[in-house]
Parts: C-alpha cells; structure tokens; sequence
C-alpha cells in the first residue's frame, strides 16, 4: 500500500484579494531575515511560582516582539510539537519559550526555534534561581531595546560556548531570541543593557548527587555510577529522539543597565549596574535538527565574486580628469532621411547632372523659362519680358 502524504494542519488559504495576498507573500519564508523574530510565550497546566516569574520577565525583555499566552494548555514539546507548529502557522512566529513543572523535571524551560512551519530544534533548561526585576533598584531600560551579549566561562570550562554541541545551541538560541533588526551602525547612547552569559558553577543538587554517587562506588554498584556519569544519552519518546547529558556546568544568565560618565576625553565611562531579571539556568534535554532542516536553514544567497573595483566598458578620464564616454551606434541608412531641400541641388534630366549645370542654356519663350537642352525643362518661375 502507498504511503499516504501527511495533511497540513492549517491549509493554506487562497488569497481573495491584493491586500490578502501581499499579507501571505509577507509571511512567506526569506533568505535573509532582517528584522525581530517574534516568540509566543507559553506555560502548560502544571507550572511553578519559579517558572511564572522567569515567563514574565523573559517576556519583558522579549517585548514588543512577543506573544504571552494568557491561559495555560496541556503540551508536552518533547513528546508531541505539533502543538508548537499550529500556533507557529497561526501566529507568523518563529521561536517559543515553554514553561513547565513536574516531579521528574522541576522548573523546566523549553526553548524551541521552527523553520519553514515546523519545529527544528529544542532544548530544555532548568531554572535553579531567578530574581526579578523589582528586586534591583536601578534604572530600567526603554522596551524594545536590544542588548549586547557578552559569553563568558570559567576555568576550566573555557572553551565550551565553541565545542559543547548543547552549550552552541544554547548560545545560538539566546542570540536569536533577542536579535533585533539589522543596522549598519549603532549609536552608543541608544546602548541600554548589557546580557553576560557565563558557564560555571555548580547547584547544591549538584553537588549532592555527585557525593551520593561517589558513595554509592564505593559499595561496588557500578550501574549506579554510569547513570550519573554517562556523559550522553539518548531518549526515545513519542515525539523523536532527544539528547540528555547529565552534570553539566550551569549557566548565569545576569542582565545590567548601562550609564556612561564624564571621563574628560570624548570617549564616555561606561558603567554597569545591576537591571534583572537574573536566572541561573542548569542543562537538560536537547533535540537537535536534522542536517537537511539546518542545512536549508543557513542557505544563503550566491554572491558574485568581484576581484576589486569593476572597470566600465568604454568609459575613460581624460587627462583633465573629466570622465569621456564612448557610443557605438551602427551604421544608418540615410537615403531616406527628409531633410531640408534647395532647388539648386534638385537634379535635372540627366541624372548625373545637376539642374543648372554646363551645357544647359535657359530661353524666354511666351513668358515661360525652358531649357535648352533635350527633352522637357522643369517649369521656372514667370519672368517679366524687358
């Protein structure tokens, strides 16, 4: 039997007129995107006072490009997206931040980024602080603004932002959630907040489990040690294969507001002072895409290779240094061009003999001018006889 193709969730409408056609052209997939993505913010049935927080003050941060679902829905990403790629389709949005609570995984956040309609990538962190924004006194920034992001680590977790694959996603994430549009330069004043990002650290639970396994080998159970220790391992559920790695370094999410000072050069002294919200955020499952999704997704367009200034064909500087420009025109056929006519030039009977030439003598004849050649002259103007 033929396998039968998948249904789409919502088809797509035929646009009735221009204006809903331009709106659906809008919302077609670009090569480049060059403006703010926009992120729907939602918590399932089950969620805590930790995860209400940290939806809302990423939502204040995220604003004005953000959707913040009032009510709560059952959804477990993980498991079942398509959830995920209704609200993705219905919503023109891109890129989801899920909130959920349950025993297995308390305080959960699931970062999805979609493509093309579908869900390309996961991850789940999990919240070990938070503190908002109301517990920092400090000035507030504008909304909308767009951070500048500093990715720091720890020794001896230098070099994990570049090689962890779960550390570059989540680094890859961060900077699309809050990207903005794209400019060519930026102002230093218009620079508000700063986001550091650092790995390192451990939680309390952390540490507990480390101690509870090492104890645990000292009794001879082995099993017990590879669960804790494993490095990665793979899941299967319902919804696709995800990856889950285990004893990871945190990750210190802390945001500050900027103020410059007078430093008595034209360069200002840029001070930071604490804005909130700060997170601390622990590393849990990630489904990675798919190499033919990602490839699609990093497609770019093909640029032509210049090899320096282009040269224009048939243009030169003079040695004034005026610019001179060569046309080429073919060649016209100027036999049936009307011009101006003087009856000097009209030809007479002979044609290779202009009217008027050598060897014609003109006459008087009752009034009339003729020629004296051969053959009939052309008619000249009457004359008064003297």
């Amino acid at each position: 039997m033929a396998p039968v193709a998948a249904t789409p969730i919502i088809a797509p409408p035929k646009p009735k007129n221009a204006r809903s056609k331009r709106a659906a052209e809008a919302r077609e997939p670009v090569a480049v995107e060059k403006g703010a993505k926009t992120a729907i913010i939602v918590r399932s049935t089950t969620s805590s006072e930790k995860v209400k927080v940290a939806l809302s003050e990423l939502n204040q941060l995220k604003k004005p490009h953000s959707i913040s679902f009032s009510k709560s829905n059952s959804i477990r990403p993980f498991e079942d997206s398509s959830s995920l790629a209704f609200w993705a389709s219905k919503n023109d949005a891109s890129l989801f931040l899920v909130g959920s609570h349950t025993k297995k995984r308390p305080h959960g956040l699931v970062w999805a980024r979609c493509f093309a309609g579908e869900v390309m990538e996961m991850l789940e962190v999990g919240i070990e602080e938070v503190m908002a924004m109301s517990s920092f006194k400090s000035l507030k920034s504008s909304p909308g603004s767009i951070p500048l992001f500093h990715f720091a680590s720890t020794s001896p977790n230098t070099s994990l932002w570049d090689s962890h694959p779960t550390y570059v996603q989540f680094k890859s994430i961060l900077l699309d959630f809050f990207r903005g549009v794209e400019m060519d330069a930026i102002a230093l004043k218009g620079l508000e907040r700063v986001i550091s990002v650092t790995i390192g650290g451990e939680s309390a639970v952390d540490s507990a489990a480390a101690m509870e396994g090492v104890e645990k080998a000292v009794g001879g159970k082995g099993k017990e040690v590879a669960s804790l220790f494993d490095g990665q391992a793979k899941q299967k559920g319902s919804g696709g294969d995800y990856d889950e790695e285990k004893g990871l370094p945190l990750v210190h999410f802390r945001t500050y507001s900027v103020s410059f000072l007078r430093s008595g050069v034209p360069t200002p002294l840029v001070a930071l002072a604490p804005h909130g919200p700060h997170f601390t955020f622990s590393m849990r499952r990630s489904q990675q895409p798919s190499a033919e999704m990602w490839k699609a997704a990093l497609k770019k367009t093909v640029k032509k290779a210049s090899g320096g200034t282009k040269k224009n064909k048939n243009i030169d500087v003079d040695e004034m240094g005026d610019k001179v420009g060569r046309v080429y025109v073919d060649s016209q056929d100027l036999s049936g061009l009307q011009a101006r006519k003087f009856k000097g030039l009209k030809r007479g009977p002979n044609p290779t003999e202009p009217s008027g030439g050598e060897g014609t003598e003109f006459g008087v004849v009752g009034g009339k001018v003729s020629s004296g050649g051969g053959g009939e002259g052309r008619k000249r103007p009457k004359v008064a006889a003297e």
